[in-house]
């Protein structure tokens, strides 16, 4: 008899262990699953063997080759698109010939009697002998009904716990005829289960069940394969292990080392080392080349060449090939790392959490979602802006912000927003859910935008004001203090440790917050604006601009301009200025009255001319705020503190200059400017120095802080401007940046005339480059 392996499939439900790796190559005692298949088919006489392949079919071919090094041919048919069960055994149809033949999967774990099977089979006469198991869990498989000679009566896919009847399950495992392969189309999408079967069973065809002796296991998903692990530990199915059983219910390819406790059942195998001091077992796989430091304890887990660092805890654990537990990590229940995945000292996965390949769980972090994307460190994390940036249901899911909400709850009242969708709705009920939960009050609002919120927190002087924003799959977290201003850095670093941690505050059931409505509107937000923008000369011109956006930004930026009393258009035409906002109405561009494009860098040297003539002497900007700001208070004799700079006293200002930060306060502030005395915004916009920037992310394999050390130390360290290093130049200014979520340094560089911008930040980012490769070409010599 022949048979055909059926070994095409991705397994999407064994991720991250089957990431990169075709289900059946899974390793299982550090041979692939599809190998112990191999085996079984052999002990029961059966050496010719089609496989059929899909998902990363070289994988399967390299590793087993012609299959005679197993003691088996083996014959390979590549599917290019899958064609289910059916039509892909429809494929190997020439190889089968005129005889009855054995399928089975190549990612399941048995020993069943398959000569037993046989044997029924021809007995009945049956065209098709599916072979069934009693699984004391059948709800996750087809269910199978027989008569008392074994003929199927009846099929029962997954059923619920009412509709059980037996539980015998389709284990995918068959005994077919040819006559079988006569029913599927060539070249058409069939599967047994679904298509063929149940046509045969509405044609009284010959399809039987048999029931034999033997174990089965199907390994869909990791808690599956764990459970297989054990079962194979614990007797109840029979594979060659390969290594010498060296105590009861101890299998290791060495002696264990002295120090080291091993508690039966447990499997080691070949190049492993374990620390003194560690206990291992019961239910313990350590594969190959895997690395076990001292007092360690790990227990129902399994490694596949991972390395675990002393005084670790693993408790039903899987660590991929290359995987990383530092020192006192503790990975939980059905927690599963990825290839290459870390897990940094001290930190904790809490139950059925998951690395993808490469991930990183920062130092002393308590995981308790999965990491599922490339650059995820398992914490929520502050970026450049101070907002917090990630992607709906991955970065950002409900139950990170509850605990965010939790977090920011013991500070009191918060008031909480969002605009964009069903998800920034359903993550700012979370988050409520948990300023509540730790006797916070939220008060909601009908804001619509980040700057709104931002005003909302400063004009009542709110502890903290969140607004969610979502556009598309990303969403936007920004967080303001009772100054209306982004939380400063030792803020957000308090709210991510507190995440890290993972111990959230609670209150106790008579200290439950509450959640609130604030009553503020757009109508109060615009005319603060128009109230606070206007500038000292007497007004006596109509200004006319034009807002052509439709986005919550926009409409506040119309609603501020119609409260001053410009005349707004949703049109711009010619002779009249455009305005546009957007992250989150923080930011302003324009277009001049002949149709010149404005960079908020532009307008904001406008800005600060007007705040220079309208009598104020000092301006605060933000870090980033390009050089032209200098030049500008210079010239009337005045200053300029940078945030991260000049601290508290920059901070101060800076609250009370709303129109440098938010981009309806700006527009209003400008157009108070043009009708004080008629000037229009092109030549308002002239009289500033005129730059333009060129900017490149440098990634960086040295530490961000090593390299900003070094450029200081080159370029003066009075250069530092608070956020990075700004260095006059011949010809303009760079400005050095590391970024917070990657390893990389942004660099900006400003100039007259955009070849000149082009040119030095080609030049510097150059220099950083070589800055990086010098430590790493040091230590090649």
């Amino acid at each position: 008899m022949k048979a055909v392996i059926m070994a095409g499939g991705e397994g999407r439900r064994l991720h991250p262990m089957s990431l990169g790796t075709p289900k059946p190559m899974v390793p299982l005692f550090d041979r692939p699953v599809m190998e112990h298949i191999i085996a079984l088919l052999k002990r029961h006489g059966i050496t010719e063997i089609a496989v059929t392949l899909h998902y990363l079919p070289e994988k399967v071919r390299d590793y087993f080759g012609d299959g005679g090094r197993f003691g088996v041919s083996l014959t390979y048919f590549t599917e290019e698109t899958p064609m289910g069960t059916a039509g892909g055994v429809k494929n190997c149809a020439e190889f089968l010939g005129g005889e009855d033949f054995l399928v089975i999967s190549g990612d399941s774990v048995c020993d069943l009697d398959l000569t037993a099977a046989a044997a029924f089979h021809r007995e009945r006469g049956a065209e098709a002998t599916l072979l069934l198991y009693r699984h004391p869990r059948p709800l996750e498989y087809g269910l199978v009904l027989t008569d008392e000679r074994g003929r199927v009566e009846r099929f029962v896919e997954k059923p619920a716990w009412g509709q059980v009847v037996t539980d015998t399950v389709n284990t995918g495992v068959y005994l077919l005829s040819p006559k079988v392969l006569e029913r599927v189309p060539a070249g058409e999408v069939r599967d047994f289960g679904a298509d063929v079967f149940p046509a045969m069973l509405e044609g009284d065809a010959a399809l039987y069940g048999c029931t034999v002796a033997g174990y089965w296991c199907d390994m869909g998903d990791c808690a599956a394969y764990l459970d297989c692990v054990r079962d194979v530990l614990e007797g109840k199915v029979k594979l060659d292990l390969g290594v010498e059983q060296r105590a009861p219910g101890v299998w290791s390819a060495a002696p264990l080392p002295d120090g080291v406790t091993a508690l039966a059942p447990c499997w080691i195998g070949e190049r492993v080392r374990i620390g003194s001091g560690t206990l291992i077992g019961p239910h313990t796989v350590l594969g190959q080349d895997s690395r076990v430091g001292a007092r360690c304890l790990v227990q129902r887990s399994v490694l596949l060449g991972a390395q675990v660092d002393d005084r670790a805890t693993l408790y039903g654990a899987i660590l991929c090939r290359g995987a990383h537990a530092g020192n006192e990590t503790v990975i939980g229940e059905g927690a599963v790392l990825g290839e290459n995945a870390t897990v940094r000292a001290g930190a904790a996965l809490m139950e059925r959490v998951r690395l993808w390949p490469e991930q990183t769980v920062q130092e002393g972090c308590r995981l308790r979602y999965s990491l599922t994307e490339p650059g995820r460190t398992g914490a929520v994390q502050f970026g450049d802006g101070g907002v917090i940036r990630g992607t709906l249901g991955g970065d950002l899911d409900a139950q990170q912000m509850l605990a965010l909400g939790a977090i920011l709850g013991e500070r009191g009242k918060v008031a909480a927003g969002c605009w964009g969708g069903a998800g920034a709705q359903m993550l700012l009920r979370a988050a409520i859910s948990g300023i509540t939960a730790a006797g916070g009050t939220a008060l909601t609002h009908d804001m619509e935008c980040a700057a709104q919120a931002a005003w909302l927190s400063g004009r009542y002087r709110l502890p903290l004001s969140l607004f969610v924003q979502q556009e598309g799959e990303r969403v936007y977290l920004h967080l303001f203090d009772e100054q209306g201003l982004p939380l400063q850095r030792q803020a957000q670093r308090k709210i991510e440790h507190a995440l890290l941690q993972g111990r959230l505050p609670e209150a106790g059931a008579g200290r439950i917050g509450v959640c609130e409505h604030l009553d503020a509107r757009l109508r109060d937000y615009a005319q603060d604006a128009a109230v606070r923008c206007a500038v000292r000369r007497t007004i006596g011109h109509t200004v006319r601009a034009a807002v052509d956006g439709k986005t919550p930004e926009d409409r506040a930026v119309r609603a501020a301009l119609e409260a001053a009393g410009v005349q707004v258009t949703p049109r711009w035409e010619k002779g009249i200025p455009l305005f546009h906002a957007d992250h989150g109405g923080l930011r302003l561009t324009a277009r001049d009255e002949q149709g010149a494009t404005l960079s908020d860098g532009q307008l904001l040297a406008a800005i600060a001319l007007i705040e220079m003539e309208n009598g104020g002497g000092c301006l605060a900007v933000p870090d980033e705020a390009g050089a032209a700001i200098e030049l500008v208070a210079s010239g009337y004799g005045g200053t300029v503190l940078r945030l991260g700079r000049d601290g508290a006293a920059a901070r101060e200002l800076y609250r009370d200059l709303p129109w440098l930060r938010d981009a309806a306060f700006a527009a209003t502030r400008l157009c108070a400017r043009m009708s004080a005395d008629g000037e229009r915004l092109e030549r308002l916009c002239a009289k500033t120095p005129h730059f333009v920037s060129w900017k490149r992310e440098v990634p960086l394999r040295r530490d961000r802080g090593e390299i900003m050390r070094e450029l200081a130390e080159q370029t003066g360290r009075e250069n530092a401007v608070g956020n990075g290093l700004r260095v006059h130049v011949r010809g303009g200014w760079v400005y050095f940046v590391p970024l917070s979520r990657r390893s990389a340094l942004r660099v900006i560089a400003e100039s007259q005339d955009i070849e000149a911008a082009a040119e030095l930040c080609d030049f510097y980012a150059g220099q950083v480059g070589k800055l990086d490769r010098r430590e790493r070409d040091r230590q090649t010599k």
